[in-house]
């Protein structure tokens, strides 16, 4: 399976050009043979939201009526790839906020995750997700999902969302922030978990926070780290053929 982890910095609160972006960087990574891309956390439309009701107009019914959820089915589909990218959720039913992501396969299939282990803005306006991340079935592959901090298995009730084994390929959606590349809980995480782990990240100073200069990366459980191709501060795609 070739895998492709994207970098591009979202812009803040500009649903069109995110997704006008998305679908570029899909487009080049579907060109080059990728089965697999990973778009960063909350890539259609940014982070820094100061309220409910700043981050509401961006939401998205991830059930129904929803602009990120027609694009990518349309692109699994052309390419016959699996995508995974985040997004703000709208539950249906109670209207909560998440920090949510989203793995689509071919046919349109879909499943969702939502955030559990949250940081800075999340608590002002997304919701805590509650339950483990899925794994799903892909080719000869079974693809887990997580976003950003979750690799550090830390929120409150929870002590791990993997046990070695459970996925072959995990699919990370961050906003990682400045710092030492690759983070030293990226390899970990690969290591513990038995996992590939393929580093979708985005760059750039968004209101209060700093992302720095990016960094994106496919990581095997060997603590292997492939890079080839990261630029940083600039949009780039990071590839690697996973046995």
């Amino acid at each position: 399976m070739k895998v492709a982890a994207v970098q591009f910095a979202p812009v803040f609160r500009d649903v069109d050009a995110n997704l006008r972006t998305a679908e570029s960087m899909v487009q080049e990574a579907a060109g080059q043979g990728a089965q697999l891309i990973v778009l960063p956390e909350l890539c259609t439309a940014g982070y820094s939201f100061q309220s409910v009701g700043e981050a509401l107009p961006f939401a998205e019914n991830l059930h129904h009526d929803s602009v990120s959820m027609a694009l990518m089915a349309g692109l699994v589909d052309k390419f016959n790839a699996t995508i995974v990218w985040g997004c703000v959720e709208k539950d249906h039913g109670t209207g909560d906020l998440y920090n949510a992501q989203v793995l689509m396969t071919p046919g349109g299939h879909h499943w969702t995750y939502r955030k559990i282990n949250r940081w800075g803005n999340d608590f002002i306006w997304a919701k805590a997700g509650n339950q483990s991340p899925p794994v799903v079935q892909f080719l000869d592959k079974k693809l887990g999902m997580l976003v950003c901090r979750d690799a550090k298995n830390k929120a409150s009730g929870w002590t791990d969302f993997y046990e070695p084994g459970d996925a072959d390929v995990v699919c990370f959606s961050a906003n990682w922030g400045d710092g030492g590349f690759p983070a030293e809980r990226w390899v970990q995480f690969a290591a513990e978990n038995h996992t590939w782990l393929v580093v979708g990240n985005r760059y750039g100073q968004e209101r209060n926070n700093n992302f720095g200069e990016g960094g994106v990366c496919v990581i095997s459980p060997e603590e292997e780290v492939y890079c080839d191709g990261l630029k940083w501060s600039e949009p780039c795609i990071v590839y690697a053929e996973i046995p």
